[in-house]
């Protein structure tokens, strides 16, 4: 078989030689393909695709899998962008590669960004090349801070990417500083956005119910104190000009039914925390002036 073909025989971005064989390509198929560039050698004993994520390439090649936050964007869970890969390392590898160079010992000259993180599976999910959810989470909520923990969390429980009895197994592995997060966990949440709002509520100590439905409206993200409505423009899939229409509408809509919307992005969440909380806190305030005849 031709040695591409038995890659995505293997239905992966990239394999080991032993898949490839078992796939049904010979060892000199492997050979033309690359000379061919038909196939990418990463690493000795791994393969693949030229169209390969580059970031997915440099986790192999450095000689472990990709993992922590990356592993989890990969899975589809919700996590901060990521500029460099992280990389779930054996604790007993060895050899390690630079990730732009196979042929350059790793060091931390070397390292161009990569994260690594050495900590043993307590799961054998995954591939070859990509921990499973169960180790990215344990991995990331060692990485990240609090409230992108959270975030992650929820997330992964809202996909249904993982189960309450995967998150008891990752925090029967966590250190004992890191055993409160299990408390702000709320897998209604629709993005990490949505969390980080919901922490900021927490922390604000406002009265407020997530996802709350509106017949005719459809369900938002918060009602607060009974008076404000906050909208997160976080998820994945806000449908350009279409998305931008419907929002006015229901914008609309809550106003008359008395409601003022807050509607929050990830820059402003991320990025403008104060000007963000002053939003809130201010269209509180106008609520309490009185209504508007």
């Amino acid at each position: 078989m031709d040695a591409a073909a038995a890659l995505s025989a293997t239905g992966e971005p990239v394999a080991t030689r032993a898949q490839l064989l078992a796939a049904g390509a010979r060892a000199r198929d492997l050979t033309a393909a690359v000379r061919l560039r038909a196939l990418v050698r990463v690493r000795e004993g791994y393969y693949a695709s030229p169209s390969a994520d580059p970031l997915l390439l440099q986790a192999v090649r450095v000689g472990g899998r990709r993992g922590c936050v990356s592993a989890l964007a990969a899975h589809g869970v919700w996590v901060a962008p990521q500029r460099f890969v992280h990389v779930a390392l054996d604790p007993t590898a060895s050899r390690l590669r630079s990730p732009r160079d196979r042929f350059r010992p790793l060091t931390p000259e070397s390292l161009d960004g990569c994260e690594l993180h050495w900590l043993p599976s307590i799961d054998r999910g995954g591939s070859v090349h990509t921990v499973g959810v169960v180790d990215a989470l344990l991995q990331a909520l060692r990485c990240q801070s609090a409230e992108l923990s959270v975030a992650a969390l929820d997330s992964a429980l809202y996909e249904r990417l993982t189960t309450p009895a995967d998150i008891d197994r990752v925090f029967a592995a966590l250190p004992k500083n890191l055993q409160h997060l299990r408390s702000k966990i709320d897998a209604r949440c629709m993005s990490g956005i949505e969390t980080i709002v919901r922490l900021i509520l927490v922390e604000m100590g406002v009265p407020f119910e997530v996802q709350v439905g509106f017949r005719g409206i459809g369900t938002v993200d918060f009602v607060v104190a009974g008076c404000v409505v906050i909208e997160t423009d976080g998820r994945l899939g806000h449908d350009g000009d279409v998305g931008v229409a419907r929002d006015y509408d229901r914008d609309v809509a809550l106003a008359a039914l008395g409601f003022t919307v807050v509607r929050l992005n990830f820059r402003q969440v991320m990025f403008a925390r104060e000007a963000a909380i002053a939003a809130i806190r201010g269209a509180l305030r106008s609520h309490r002036l009185g209504p508007v005849i």
